[in-house]
């Protein structure tokens, strides 16, 4: 029995001095490392397994800047090995690509107008800084509905503050230019219509008396004012006969027809200015010219208080005046043997 232990023995050592040699060899010429892989795909080797572990989930936990959170979506697996010693470790290059792999998210500011995007900053306080200069100095009246939307996006993209003001300054100019046009407008139209219902009011309230006729049609006269050019007479401006009878008054006054009728023509006629032709049937028609406004068209009816021009100057005028005329069958006809 002694025999056999005491040969067991010697042989265990021979055993463990051969095993503790070749350790020996193995660890002059091999190292252990961990193979690292991420989707089946190997990255490299590393060193220390827990210090990469350590690096990547600072990573992933840095919200710092822009980050708004970062997705690790593919997660390494790691594989103990022999190496030979003289390789070199991967860890940088291991890191990187796992960080790689990840999906950061941003966090950004838009300054919208209207509802609509329209640039984007780093920080709430620049997108409030270009809010406050948007309003600074606007009339309150001025319809600008500018806002901050908080955006998150996995593309990082952004204006320079100054590149944000160029763009709103370009808008804000716009919309002010825009209110002005649409104020403009809107004053243009309560003048008219001011004007409009001053001149219903005269018309409404304008007497209308018949002061002759002409092939049976009663007369009146379109205005009221001083006869300033004669029928036939001549002029330093005329050198032919005058057609009409011009009777001055102030500019704007309105005119109405010497009877009722139809529109013949309504528009702008050489010397007339802007004129307008009635035709009142029976061969009879009235000439009405260098009116400032027009306010009836072809085809139009119209009777005795209808108003369907001003007093102007254009054409062929020294000043404001009404050139009327009146026509039977072609001929000219002196307005003053019926009217004034």
């Amino acid at each position: 029995m002694k025999y056999y232990t005491k040969e067991v023995t010697k042989a265990l050592k021979t055993v463990s001095v051969g095993a503790m040699i070749i350790v020996a060899v193995v660890l002059v010429k091999y190292k252990p490392a961990y193979a690292v892989t991420l989707a089946d795909e190997e990255l490299g080797y590393i060193e220390d397994k827990d210090k990469l572990e350590l690096k990547v989930k600072n990573y992933r936990e840095d919200t710092s800047g822009n980050v708004a959170f970062k997705e690790q979506m593919l997660v390494p697996e790691y594989s103990l090995k022999l190496i030979n010693r003289n390789k070199k470790m991967q860890d940088k290059e291991v890191q990187l690509a796992i960080e790689d792999s990840m999906i950061t998210t941003y966090r950004i500011y838009a300054v919208t107008v209207d509802g609509n995007v329209q640039t984007t900053v780093s920080t709430e306080e620049q997108a409030k800084s270009i809010v406050d200069s948007m309003k600074s100095g606007l009339d309150e009246n001025i319809p600008l509905n500018v806002g901050i939307v908080e955006q998150y996006t996995k593309e990082f993209s952004t204006q320079s503050e100054e590149e944000a003001f160029q763009i709103l300054d370009t808008i804000k100019v716009a919309k002010v230019e825009e209110y002005k046009e649409a104020e403009r407008v809107r004053q243009e139209e309560e003048r008219k219509r001011q004007e409009e219902e001053a001149r219903k009011k005269i018309i409404s309230n304008k007497t209308v008396t018949s002061v002759g006729t002409i092939a049976g049609i009663g007369l009146v006269r379109p205005i009221n004012g001083k006869i300033t050019s004669r029928f036939g007479s001549r002029s330093s401006i005329r050198s032919s006969s005058h057609t009409g009878l011009d009777i001055a008054t102030s500019l704007g006054t309105p005119i109405t027809p010497i009877a009722t009728g139809t529109v013949k023509f309504a528009g702008w006629k050489g010397s007339y200015g802007n004129l307008v032709i009635i035709n009142h049937g029976n061969g009879i028609e009235s000439y009405y010219a260098h009116c400032n406004e027009i306010y009836v068209a072809v085809g139009q009816a119209v009777d005795v208080r209808t108003a369907i021009s001003t007093v102007g100057s254009t054409g062929n005028s020294t000043g404001p005046h009404l050139h009327l005329e009146i026509r039977q069958n072609g001929t000219i006809l002196n307005p003053e043997n019926y009217l004034y």
